[in-house]
């Protein structure tokens, strides 16, 4: 068979396998024989359990493994017999990822002799002429009259046969069997090429205080292996790997799609279970995942979720120990927030990317933000950053300065301010305003209450009229 390949042509002769040892005849297993498959998928890879039905003999085995990833980390890898339940005592096991390639029959002709075709320009017509290919750098020919250090112009490489190489990677395990008998064998491994990501899509109402979730797991496989009816599941929660400094944390993960290999599958919900510090989802039923895909399925769906918008801006009043009259505009920024509870909630929610989406007066949808949400256990707050407020404004400025000398030989530092707050919308809001404060301190003369929420801050609630503003003036005495 004659096949072109990155301008290459190629001879094939039929496959071959190397030979096996002459002691221990090397036995294939094929999906063929694969009674199930397990794929397990983290933040950037999997586990694989792959189950299929083994002839295995009594004493020294040796199997090979095909349709494996090539880019299992065969360390990790372990046999069990799930028949008797036996553990299998392995001798040796190696991962032989050399597939055919034109690389690799490059390669393995060196010291060889190839055929070189080339094309004569204008007449068309091919001359075949026979060279020693002394490097594949290059590639280095050696004619019969030259020595030629690229292939010439309009030619290309013919191989008289196809190497002993593989067509996909082999996992070859020898290992011990206590009797003769056929089983049912799980080979089990970690492998690079995986992802998955978890995506929230809401949709608030017109006065944004309930909301509809719907969240999908997105599953990507990038690994070059095929599952054609497999059971999948991702672990939610930080994995740790022994790689110094990596932590492999469950994270966003960008996923390269196309109309063509983007699926969304099954209406059932995700199951899922705790293992551990981590939360197991598994996909409802079977399904495939082909190298290269990307494919959905829901994880939760939630009704009427009670939520609100939260304005929130904060100041640092630790500029009381310098004199400062300047205008100072202080951001406001807009989060959406709700209780995972109820209404479809109290689940785990794994991280993930939240995107909202609010009707217009016309009733279409608009994207008004999307944020990061971190792993957060039933019954947690969930808040969701959209940026800045675009209609409230926060402007403070210090109104009173003076410093104080004290018997001590410190500074009492008395610190005046004014905090205006406006609001352009068509309704109240309130704003929850916090500053910082340092050293020993004290608020005297507030306009209005405060809380004090930790030791070097305050909040105050400040309600805003419809188009209207709202004064907050206080001072601080600090040492």
């Amino acid at each position: 068979m004659i096949c072109m390949i990155a301008g290459m042509l190629f001879v094939f002769a039929p496959f071959m396998r190397s030979p096996a040892s002459a002691d221990v005849p090397l036995r294939r297993s094929s999906v063929a024989q694969r009674q199930s498959v397990m794929v397990i998928i983290y933040a950037d890879f999997a586990l694989i359990r792959d189950v299929r039905l083994l002839e295995v003999q009594r004493g020294e085995n040796r199997i090979a493994f095909d349709d494996v990833s090539a880019q299992m980390s065969p360390e990790t890898a372990y046999l069990a017999d799930l028949g008797t339940g036996a553990p299998i005592a392995v001798r040796e096991q190696d991962l032989e990822t050399a597939v055919l390639s034109p690389e690799l029959m490059l390669q393995r002709a060196v010291g060889h002799t190839v055929t070189v075709i080339r094309r004569v320009p204008f007449t068309g017509k091919e001359t075949w002429e026979s060279a020693l290919l002394v490097s594949t750098s290059g590639p280095i020919l050696k004619f019969k009259d030259r020595v030629e250090t690229s292939l010439p112009p309009d030619s290309r490489i013919v191989f008289s046969s196809v190497p002993l190489v593989r067509l996909t990677p082999d996992f070859v395990v020898d290992f011990d069997g206590a009797a003769a008998a056929t089983h049912p064998v799980a080979l089990t491994y970690l492998s690079n090429g995986f992802s998955w990501a978890a995506d929230y899509v809401g949709r608030v109402n017109k006065d944004d205080d309930r909301l509809d979730i719907d969240a999908f797991i997105t599953l990507h496989n990038d690994s070059g292996l095929n599952f054609d009816n497999a059971n999948i599941s991702v672990v939610a929660g930080s994995i740790q790997r022994a790689q110094p400094g990596v932590v492999r944390s469950l994270g966003r993960v960008t996923v390269e799609a196309t109309a063509s290999n983007v699926y969304a599958v099954s209406t059932n919900r995700a199951t899922r279970q705790p293992v551990s510090e981590f939360y197991q989802y598994s996909v409802p039923r079977r399904t495939a995942l082909r190298t290269g895909e990307t494919k959905q399925t829901l994880l939760l769906f939630a009704r009427d979720v009670p939520s609100k918008l939260v304005y929130a801006s904060s100041a640092d009043a630790r500029d009381f120990q310098r004199q400062d009259g300047d205008l100072a505009e202080v951001s406001v920024d807009v989060s959406m927030e709700f209780q995972n509870d109820g209404h479809g909630l109290g689940v785990p929610l794994p991280t993930g990317v939240f995107h909202l989406y609010k009707n217009n007066q016309a009733g279409e949808p608009v994207f008004i933000g999307e944020a990061a949400i971190p792993n957060t256990p039933r019954k947690e707050q969930v808040s969701l950053g959209l940026g800045p407020s675009f209609d409230i404004r926060v402007r403070r400025v210090q109104t009173d300065y003076q410093e104080i000398p004290r018997p001590d030989n410190r500074t009492e530092y008395i610190t005046g301010y004014r905090v205006t707050v406006s609001n352009a919308k068509t309704k109240p809001v309130t704003l929850q305003y916090s500053e910082k404060l340092g050293g020993i301190w004290q608020i005297q003369n507030a306009s209005a209450s405060y809380e004090k929420i930790s030791s070097d801050t305050v909040l105050w609630k400040i309600p805003v009229p419809a188009g209207g503003q709202t004064v907050l003036t206080f001072t601080v005495d600090s040492r």
